[in-house]
C-alpha cells in the first residue's frame, strides 16, 4: 500500500510540472570542449616536405607515436577521408591514432600550408592532461612533445558575458612550441 502511495505521489508531481530533477545553478552554458589535435610538420633544411610518401627517405613510414601506454603507427587516410571535422554540436573525442593528411592547413589568419603532415588524435579536450608524447622517427631519432591542459573555467562574468576557457600549453623536448609542431629533418 505504501509503495501506491509513493508511486501517485511521484506522479502527481511529475504531471504538475514540479520537476523534482532541477538545478538550483544559474544557467550555466553547458561547454562542449573541442577535442585537440596534434599536427607534426616535417621538413628537411630546404623546405621540402619531408611526409611526401613518394620522396625518397620520407619521415612517414615507420614512425611511431607513444600516449598514455599505447603506442600508434602512421596509416595513411585514404582519399575523402576527414582528418578533421568541425562538429556542429556535442562531440564525442575519438582516438583515431597517428595519420598521414594531406590538405591545407591554416597555419595563421594570413598563412597557409599545402602538404603532407601527421594528425595525432582526437584528445579530450575537457581534461586536465600533463602528457608526454613521444615521436620515435624511422631514423631512430627520438622527440617528446609535453602537452598540458589545465584550469577550464566557465565563469559569469560582471557584464553578463561568459569565460569559456582552459590553458593549453605544448613543448618540445621540454622548449616551448606551439600545435602544429614543426621538425626540421
Amino acid at each position: 500500500m505504501k509503495r501506491i502511495a509513493i508511486l501517485s505521489l511521484l506522479a502527481a508531481m511529475l504531471l504538475s510540472g514540479c520537476n523534482i530533477f532541477e538545478s538550483t545553478h544559474e544557467d550555466t552554458p553547458l561547454v562542449d570542449w573541442y577535442p585537440v589535435n596534434l599536427i607534426l610538420i616535417v621538413e628537411d633544411k630546404d623546405g621540402n616536405d619531408m611526409l611526401d610518401p613518394t620522396r625518397a627517405g620520407n619521415y612517414a613510414s615507420g614512425t611511431t607515436i607513444s600516449y598514455k601506454g599505447e603506442t600508434y603507427g602512421v596509416y595513411t587516410l585514404q582519399p575523402g577521408e576527414a582528418w578533421s571535422q568541425a562538429p556542429t554540436k556535442a562531440y564525442l573525442a575519438r582516438m583515431k591514432g597517428l595519420r598521414l593528411a594531406q590538405d591545407n592547413l591554416q597555419l595563421s589568419e594570413t598563412e597557409k600550408r599545402y602538404g603532407y603532415f601527421l594528425v595525432f588524435g582526437q584528445i579530450d579536450g575537457a581534461l586536465d592532461l600533463e602528457e608526454d608524447l613521444v615521436v620515435k622517427w624511422n631514423d631512430g631519432t627520438e622527440d617528446v612533445i609535453h602537452y598540458s591542459c589545465s584550469d577550464h573555467k566557465v565563469e559569469k562574468q560582471k557584464d553578463g558575458t561568459w569565460l569559456i576557457e582552459c590553458q593549453r600549453s605544448w613543448q618540445l623536448n621540454k622548449n616551448a612550441t606551439t600545435n602544429p609542431v614543426w621538425f626540421v629533418k
